[in-house]
């Protein structure tokens, strides 16, 4: 920070200790020429020049962040009344509202001609009463038959069961058995006593018919020796297979011998046989007398659906009358008395809930989220300011690249008027009661240390100024937040930290001079107190306080 007090050291140890300063000072020295040139110039172009370094006054305010976006006014809600396909055709009979009328969901706007579908209904009443007596009588009679042929085939079925059961084998036998089973039925023992020997008995058999064949064969080639021994192996084979049907008995079913367990067994698989021919016989019965009750139900059905085309001419008689699909305003009606609804017959909107429908630029969307405070302004309201907040914003963006939002206006009596433009400020955030300043008005110092140019002293473009350590906050696109110990409110800032820049010049006839030497540039009955006349040509004048960037003394 430049020195506030002079010294009486050697000026050049006063250079060297103040750098800073003295390259400020040569800056402004250099830049004190070149404006002399300027306004050599201007006063030569026959203008009064004005010459004044931009500024801002400190002052505690508050640092919004936000978005404006322009849309349009919309209602928060609408709806459209229409006549349904079926009653288009039909001619209106009567209309109950106009346009600006308000009115409650379920109120009736227009009536329809209802005598061609009454004539529909009688006729389709008669011809359903008629379809359905016949197809309830088929169904029925179906449903019996399917009854007599279900008990007829289930006594065929019983009978076969009957008979598989009462083959005298059905008792238990309890007898302890040459294997050692006990608790099986007759039916089951002679099964085993079967399956136990059929196999070996079998094996006989064919071993007997190929000795056979061997034997005709030695015989008939004189083999005398070796038809002797094939015919020793046939008798021999033949005592097994006598020695196994034997022992195939089961004397307490008075079956003795292979060929009666054989015979037994061979009953007992008819009778098996004829049980499953009875069993699929009863499915088959049961499968054909279901298809057709099914057959039956189909046709019932049928007469069901000449029900519904009944339903539905009764539900064209109540579409005949168009009433209101929701509360609110008749903003629109195509409805005359003798001519056919077409189309929409009535627009109803909500004009109390609005809603402001916007786009946002792709550079914008990120920053911004539902629910944000947004502040509404349009020509019908003038200044008023009105509370809103950000609603929708599409997930995809528009073919323009832009993303459409929706702004819920807060309120109801807005006076904001359907249809009409709006500019938006979506607010990202705010913060209250700090100083900020222009962003070029913070510098930035080798260390990375930041600070602003604060006025000490001089007139017009004379002005001296001092460094101010600051911290920098929260910011915008055009200003930012700064904090220090050594910063008071009323303080006079230079507008941007760069000395080459913020010097301008005006020949503007409004420009008047403030009581601390400032400028202030605009209409003279509007002039604050303490504003006096601008001095003549070639003062200098310094800038004023006030203002946005740019201008004169601008903040």
């Amino acid at each position: 920070m430049a020195e506030k007090t002079k010294t009486k050291h050697n000026p050049f140890a006063w250079v060297k200790k103040h750098k800073k300063l003295t390259a400020l000072l040569a800056v402004l020295l250099a830049v004190g020429i070149a404006i002399a040139g300027v306004r050599g110039k201007a006063r030569q172009a026959g203008g009064t020049a004005y010459q004044y370094v931009r500024t801002t006054v400190l002052s505690k305010t508050t640092l919004s962040d936000s978005v404006s976006v322009n849309g349009t006014v919309k209602s928060g809600s609408s709806a459209s009344v229409t006549a349904a396909d079926a009653v288009k055709t039909y001619k209106v009979t009567a209309v109950n509202v106009a346009v600006g009328d308000t009115v409650r969901k379920g109120d009736i706007i227009a009536t329809l001609d209802t005598a061609d579908v009454e004539k529909q209904i009688a006729n389709a009443e008669l011809d359903s009463s008629d379809t359905r007596t016949s197809a309830e009588k088929s169904y029925t009679r179906s449903v019996e038959d399917q009854a007599a042929d279900q008990a007829s085939a289930q006594q065929e079925l019983a009978k076969a069961q009957q008979e598989y059961d009462t083959l005298g084998l059905n008792d238990y036998y309890s007898t302890m058995t040459t294997d050692g089973n006990t608790g099986k039925t007759n039916r089951e023992v002679v099964t085993d006593w079967y399956t136990r020997y059929a196999e070996e008995i079998a094996g006989y058999e064919n071993t007997l018919a190929n000795l056979q064949i061997q034997l005709t064969q030695a015989r008939q080639s004189g083999e005398t020796d070796r038809a002797e021994g094939l015919q020793g192996q046939i008798e021999d084979y033949q005592n097994r297979e006598s020695i196994a049907k034997a022992q195939c008995s089961i004397p307490e079913l008075g079956l003795q011998g292979f060929d009666a367990v054989k015979k037994c067994y061979e009953s007992i698989q008819n009778y098996a046989d004829a049980l499953q021919k009875a069993q699929e016989s009863y499915q088959k019965s049961a499968t054909n007398a279901a298809r057709n009750v099914d057959d039956a139900a189909t046709k019932l059905a049928q007469s069901q659906r000449e029900d519904d085309k009944l339903t539905s001419l009764q539900t064209a008689l109540e579409e005949c009358t168009l009433t209101a699909t929701m509360d609110g305003t008749i903003t629109a009606l195509n409805a005359t008395v003798g001519d056919v609804c077409s189309g929409t017959v009535a627009t109803i909107q909500d004009v109390e809930n609005l809603t402001v429908e916007v786009t946002i630029p792709a550079s914008s969307v990120g920053k911004l989220s539902t629910g944000m405070t947004c502040r509404i302004t349009s020509d019908a309201t003038g200044d008023a300011v009105i509370s809103g907040t950000l609603t929708r914003i599409d997930p995809v963006a528009n073919d323009s690249g832009s993303f459409g939002a929706t702004v819920t206006v807060n309120g109801q009596d807005s006076g904001l008027l359907i249809g009409i433009s709006a500019k938006v400020e979506i607010v990202i955030s705010e913060k209250d009661d700090v100083f900020t300043v222009p962003r070029d008005a913070v510098g930035t110092n080798e260390d990375g240390t930041t600070y602003v140019l604060r006025r000490t002293g001089g007139e017009g473009t004379d002005m001296t100024f001092e460094e101010v350590a600051v911290t920098e906050g929260d910011t915008n696109d055009y200003y930012v937040e700064i904090t220090g110990d050594d910063l008071h409110e009323g303080d006079i800032i230079r507008a941007t930290a760069d000395l080459t820049q913020g010097i301008e010049s005006s020949t503007d006839s409004a420009a008047q001079m403030m009581e601390d030497g400032s400028l202030y540039v605009g209409d003279g009955s509007d002039m604050p107190a303490g504003v006096t006349i601008a001095p003549a040509a070639g003062n200098d004048m310094g800038g004023g306080p006030g203002g946005g960037p740019g201008g004169p003394g601008g903040q």
